[in-house]
């Protein structure tokens, strides 16, 4: 696997969950995605996003494009929240 580009988007306030997203979209493209592909990714990095701000207060979403046997968008939200108490039940 080879990493063509990677950005990290400190996330404290809904302006940096759209900052991400336009990254994010930007390097989706770069990767080759494209219509609704598209869409599902801001979409997916919005939530991640929310989820910092509403529950750890602030962390970060790393976007990486990525080579190799399958191109893509690898996209990795960190905080240090309080995590998630019961997993298995919220993975239900």
């Amino acid at each position: 696997m080879t990493v063509r580009n990677e950005v990290h988007i400190p996330v404290t306030s809904d302006a940096d969950i759209v900052v991400a997203r336009q990254q994010g979209r930007a390097m989706a493209l770069q990767a080759g995605f494209d219509g609704s592909d598209l869409t599902v990714i801001s979409t997916a990095i919005s939530e991640v996003g929310r989820n910092i701000i509403e529950h750890a207060l602030s962390g970060e979403i790393l976007l990486t494009v990525v080579n190799g046997p399958r191109d893509g968008l690898v996209v990795v939200a960190r905080d240090e929240g309080p995590g998630i108490p019961n997993l298995a039940m919220a993975m239900q």
